[in-house]
């Protein structure tokens, strides 16, 4: 009987885990103690599983993955992370590959023609050949580097910055087994442990600290990308894509005006309610420029009664005004952008309505079950939920958004479906997108008021950005796919896209794409 492999995921909900303390009780039984100081709270986990299946298929072996879940598991107790997703996805692409290949080597051994002499044994994830270009660990590189430069096809080429993700994940993934002593019969890769020493900071009580860093020579690398007439961008971040104004304008219309899309709801697609907690939400990210994680946390005590005689206000994020943002090497950075004053208009109309009086009621409820249950760890830590503020976006069991915000993403998904029905044409942007939007969008209009270099810097702010350089990406994506749309006009001149081309054939590329 033929059976086939695949990776399989299992994903775990937001919990606590503690650490098991065992004894032995007066009677002579083994007993078991959870002590709260000790616990770790996860807000994702995701697990892999072996999974075969026969040709009809149907499941007749499945396996947890171990060797890769005890890692993930490390990665959150013993590193104290709270999210691993990224490796997960990559270990799930890295095993793929490993599957395929073994799949290669059964069909050309499958009369047991293998010479234990000769030829190579079946790759395995633990087994590595003694020459480095054999060892699977450096073919998956080479497959990477091939995914990002020279693959044709545009649905099965990578991004740069997945590749990279993908590779780092194996190497920590193998850096994990080397450290706590699994005994390869040789090397994945060449591994080192290097030993830096630092000065410490005025509030240490040393004067030096030492630092343990892992490094291998597996890694990518790859040139900085040319321009190529305006065209696509072999490694484009995707995700880095704005929204076109026709795309947004099918977008906003669903979510100020209709508030219904298309959902599959007991096996079946039809139209249903948009929350207006979404509605608002998906808003919020492309008027400010917010990352998803930072408008979950947003809070009650951020909105005002805005001055509807002004167009737009500042809106401040971060440590000092009490909610969570992204931060370059940890930390709750505070920032401001902007919000305009309709939107505005509609959180603080939001924050007086019933339905939120009573999600926030909830949210008080759940709050107190969680700890009366002890899942304390779901309030410590940097970015824990805080009893006492009132969150703006909470679900109706009382769940703030920003440890579920796997529920954005499907909301999303939706109002894509919805649209690709009303307008026949497909939006391939993540939420992220939104947030490219507003800074193609706002960089546009900042240049019909200041010089580029100010306009940069502004936008970079909103954004919450240390390196312009990193503003910089979103800009430069304008150049993937010319459009005809004005939100990119300017930012195309300010990029010099066209400096190599004549003024008449800039006019008739002008002309030609105003028509589409």
């Amino acid at each position: 009987m033929t059976i086939v492999y695949e990776v399989q995921t299992t994903e775990i909900k937001p919990y606590t885990y503690q650490t098991p303390l065992i004894s032995v009780d007066h009677n002579g039984e083994p007993k078991i103690d959870y002590p709260r100081q000790s616990s770790v709270h996860l807000k994702k986990l995701t697990l892999l599983n072996l999974v075969g299946r026969d040709q009809s298929g149907t499941i007749v072996s499945y396996e947890p993955m171990d060797y890769v879940n005890r890692f993930l598991m490390s990665h959150h107790i013993n590193e104290n992370k709270q999210e691993s997703d990224q490796y997960s996805k990559g270990l799930v692409h890295f095993f793929s590959f490993l599957i395929e290949l073994q799949k290669i080597w059964d069909d050309e051994f499958d009369e047991n023609l293998h010479d234990e002499l000769v030829d190579l044994p079946r790759p395995a994830w633990d087994s590595f050949p003694l020459r480095k270009s054999e060892k699977v660990t450096y073919q998956y590189r080479t497959a990477l580097r091939n995914a990002v430069l020279n693959e044709t096809d545009p649905s099965l080429r990578l991004a740069r910055t997945t590749a990279t993700a993908y590779i780092n994940a194996v190497k920590k993934f193998y850096s994990y087994h080397i450290r706590t002593g699994y005994q390869f019969n040789n090397p994945p890769f060449e591994h080192e442990v290097i030993t830096i020493h630092y000065k410490a900071s005025k509030t240490s009580m040393k004067t030096y600290l030492s630092k343990e860093v892992h490094t291998s020579d597996l890694r990518l690398n790859f040139g900085k990308s040319r321009r190529n007439e305006g065209g696509a961008l072999p490694s484009s971040r995707r995700d880095l894509n704005p929204l076109t104004n026709r795309e947004w304008q099918a977008v906003e219309d669903i979510l100020t005006n209709t508030q219904r899309v298309l959902k599959n709801i007991d096996g079946e697609v039809r139209t249903a309610k948009l929350p207006i907690e979404y509605c608002l939400f998906f808003l919020i990210s492309r008027y400010t420029g917010l990352r998803k994680e930072e408008i979950a946390s947003l809070h009650k005590g951020q909105i005002v009664k805005p001055d509807k005689r002004k167009f737009g206000m500042r809106l401040g994020v971060g440590g000092h005004y009490g909610s969570l943002t992204k931060t370059k090497d940890g930390g709750n950075k505070s920032r401001r952008t902007i919000i305009p004053t309709r939107i505005m208009q509609l959180l603080y109309e939001y924050t007086l309505s019933d339905r939120y009086k009573k999600r926030l009621f909830a949210f008080k409820k759940w709050c107190q079950a969680k700890n009366a249950a002890g899942d304390v760890a779901l309030f410590l830590g940097e970015d824990a939920i805080d009893e006492s503020k009132d969150y703006l976006f909470i679900s109706g069991t009382g769940k703030p958004f920003f440890i579920k915000l796997s529920e954005a993403n499907t909301r999303w998904n939706e109002i894509k479906a919805t649209v690709k029905m009303i307008t026949g044409k497909q939006i391939n942007g993540v939420i992220h997108n939104l947030r490219a939007t507003f800074a193609v969008s706002l960089f546009r209009v900042l240049l019909k008021k200041t010089t580029p270099d100010i306009a940069l810097a502004q936008v970079s702010e909103c954004l919450g950005h240390e390196d312009e350089a990193t503003t910089l990406l979103y800009l430069n994506i304008a150049q993937d796919e010319p459009t005809g749309d004005e939100i990119y006009e300017d930012v195309l001149e300010y990029l010099g896209v066209f400096e190599d081309l004549e003024s008449e054939a800039f006019l008739a590329q002008g002309d030609e794409l105003s028509d589409h």
